[in-house]
């Protein structure tokens, strides 16, 4: 397999991409368009996840700009309904992970959902969520536990209400 170069995604004005731009994530929405989530450390909307989209393939991509999602690293999924999800670590109180869904390929996302809001403090996060065949969705993070010197890997099962 080789790779080819296709697009940057362009630097929103003013801040330092190379520096506070990491871990990107994204998906491919049902409509065809790619959705990229950014952890943010600029300090215009520092601790804010910012998206970037592109409709033609990647070749191109919008600047990238705040969703108003407080909460970071995202990891998106799109579920078999259409809908798109994002789950994130949540690292101020309630401390844990939460959730968002987008029913129109990521221009706008639901009010957040609690997937954990048990932990013991900001070291955590890095949520990864799969759709189960029942519909369920599993989350795994990982956790620094409030007894013990060491992280661990936690999981919720868990479901969206239904609209």
């Amino acid at each position: 397999m080789t790779w080819q170069w296709l697009a940057e995604i362009p630097t929103r004005p003013g801040d330092d991409a190379a520096g506070s731009y990491h871990e990107l994530h994204g998906v491919e929405a049902a409509d065809g368009s790619i959705i990229v989530q950014i952890r943010n450390h600029n300090a215009e909307n520092k601790g804010e996840t910012l998206q970037t989209e592109s409709a033609d393939g990647g070749s191109t991509w919008s600047v990238p700009h705040s969703i108003g999602v407080w909460g970071l690293p995202s990891h998106l999924l799109r579920l078999r309904n259409g809908r798109l999800l994002m789950s994130y670590g949540h690292r101020r109180p309630p401390f844990g992970n939460q959730a968002r869904i987008s029913a129109d390929h990521g221009r706008t996302w639901s009010e957040a959902m609690i997937i954990s809001g048990d932990g013991a403090g900001g070291d955590l996060g890095y949520p990864s969520t799969v759709e189960l065949a029942d519909g369920s969705l599993l989350t795994v993070w990982y956790e620094k536990l409030k007894e013990s010197p060491h992280a661990a890997l936690r999981q919720a099962r868990w479901r969206i209400k239904p609209d």
